[in-house]
């Protein structure tokens, strides 16, 4: 993924599904200067520091 569509879904008023290492994630800020996304595991809750470019939108979106 890139920065630009990171943030757009951090701010998008819909729940997009990204996932890392196949995992469920929630965007929780992104930091632009770094290339790194600042994420929550939605399966086991663990906060994350990951690179932009190795989490993936689904294209689905998550009832929540």
């Amino acid at each position: 993924m890139i920065v630009s569509r990171a943030k757009e879904i951090l701010n998008s008023s819909k729940n997009i599904e990204v996932v890392y290492n196949n995992e469920p994630i929630w965007i929780e800020n992104v930091n632009e200067e770094r290339g790194v996304v600042y994420v929550k595991n939605l399966s086991n809750n663990q906060m994350m520091e990951v690179p932009v470019t190795s989490i993936t939108e689904t294209g689905n979106t998550l009832e929540m």
